[in-house]
């Protein structure tokens, strides 16, 4: 099977249709930022939206979508708001982050709060195509240049998909914590994916149970090529080095507040919930339904987009 196939396949797997990217670099040592990520993002210098190139370890560069910093937080609530989207935006990046992600910022800014829509990892016509571990990279700059800019102590996080994964990285091994008071979820990828979840059901050339079986095989030497255009979504597999780095030893840091939100109509993350939910006892993990079950049944795709997780987003930031 062609790479090109099964970039189109993982897309259309959560609704999407996508063009392949050129070849992503692998993440680097887990425990130490990649030398992928090493150097700082160029900037523009202007403060309005910029795209900033970042430059891999194989000479692929991914890119970023940064919002302008012109928003002041109230000080009933201080901490500015990374929003992250996951993986298969796609084309119109900046356009379709803020249609999804419309509600949930439209509600912090109805708290007085500033939220801040990141696009990260890059490549071609998609998002976190990159690998984690330099999307996590480009997180940092990010926040770090939000800070300086803003005046403010800590970030809050709001992150769906494979965005919690790049978070986690981020919060665990580029030493985040330290600048973030809560992670706050939506179907996020915790424990990975399967292939077979992505490609189940699809009308696929050759066979699909064979491409599972490399995809899933982390010793495979095939594994890396399958996917190559899209690293990021090959971190997201169970069983991923990103993934088993990030379980080792538990995902949470300390002095951060997560919660999670799952969907039982999640398609891409299975079993939904315990594909998603964080393992700590100090977690808030919860299911749309049980909350909203006047809301009906939602999708890993569509759960940012609903009114009632809005609303469950606000209600999290202003958690103690």
């Amino acid at each position: 099977m062609r790479v090109g196939t099964v970039v189109a396949v993982t897309a259309a797997a959560i609704g999407l249709s996508v063009t392949p990217a050129a070849a992503a670099p692998r993440p680097g040592p887990i425990g130490e930022p990649p030398p992928s990520i090493a150097g700082p993002l160029r900037n523009n210098g202007t403060g309005q939206p910029a795209e900033h190139a970042q430059r891999g370890q194989a000479g692929q560069t991914s890119t970023t979508l940064e919002p302008a910093i012109d928003c002041v937080s109230s000080p009933e609530q201080p901490n500015p708001v990374v929003v992250l989207g996951g993986f298969g935006a796609v084309g119109d990046i900046r356009g379709t982050l803020e249609r999804q992600m419309a509600g949930i910022t439209s509600g912090i800014r109805d708290l007085g709060g500033c939220a801040f829509i990141f696009g990260y990892g890059i490549i071609g016509p998609m998002q976190a195509a990159a690998p984690v571990a330099e999307s996590a990279g480009q997180l940092r700059a990010f926040i770090a240049k939000l800070l300086a800019t803003t005046g403010a102590t800590h970030v809050d996080i709001v992150a769906h998909s494979s965005g919690a994964l790049v978070a986690n990285y981020y919060l665990k091994f580029l030493h985040g914590g330290a600048h973030v008071e809560r992670a706050t979820y939506l179907a996020p990828v915790t424990r990975g994916t399967t292939a077979a979840t992505l490609i189940g059901g699809l009308d696929l050339p050759g066979s699909p149970e064979g491409l599972a079986e490399i995809l899933n095989d982390a010793t495979d030497p095939l594994r890396a090529n399958v996917l190559a255009g899209v690293a990021g979504a090959l971190d997201c597999l169970a069983g991923s080095q990103v993934n088993r780095a990030l379980l080792d030893g538990g995902i949470t840091v300390p002095g951060v507040i997560y919660s999670v939100l799952a969907t039982h109509g999640d398609q891409v993350l299975t079993p939904p919930g315990p594909a998603s939910f964080i393992n700590d006892p100090r977690v808030e993990n919860d299911y749309f339904e049980d909350l909203y079950p006047q809301a009906g049944l939602s999708s890993h795709a569509t759960l940012p987009m609903t009114p009632e997780a809005a609303q469950w987003v606000t209600k999290q930031l202003l958690s103690e």
